[in-house]
């Protein structure tokens, strides 16, 4: 699970960005957060659990990819659609692997690792955003 200190880097990033999403973002923030982060713990205890790994990482990414979806949907800010690009490269390269297409291991998790670092700081952008409407007085536009 954290066996190497790129491994804990991500997780101290994936809980950094969620805890400011949580504290700073609005709804939409909050539940990308909370759908990454679930994400991340079920695919980590069915890894753990389970001897087939792939699979069960690949269906946690097709359900985090829908998740993205629909907070894309009718979303005034483009974080979320960025989560989900992210997000499909993930879910795609878990497909590409499960169907053996031949890709060097490096590039498989470069490529995992990249997608998933996208996924984050398209949340923290977001927030970030969030933050600063809500710090932003509000003017009134009929003067």
């Amino acid at each position: 699970m954290l066996h190497s200190p790129l491994a804990i880097f991500g997780a101290v990033f994936l809980i950094f960005a969620s805890l400011t999403a949580f504290i700073f973002g609005t709804w939409r923030e909050r539940a990308g957060a909370a759908l990454y982060l679930a994400a991340y713990v079920i695919a980590n205890t069915l890894n753990a659990l389970s001897h087939m790994q792939d699979l069960s990482h690949t269906i946690t990414d097709i359900l985090c990819l829908i998740g993205f979806v629909i907070l894309c949907w009718k979303s005034p800010h483009p974080w979320p659609l960025w989560a989900a690009g992210f997000q499909l490269a993930s879910t795609m390269t878990d497909i590409c692997g499960l169907l053996n297409i031949t890709v060097s291991k490096w590039a498989y998790m470069t490529l995992l690792i990249l997608s998933a670092y996208g996924v984050l700081l398209a949340l923290l952008a977001g927030t970030l955003a969030a933050a600063r409407r809500k710090q932003q007085p509000h003017t009134d536009s009929s003067e």
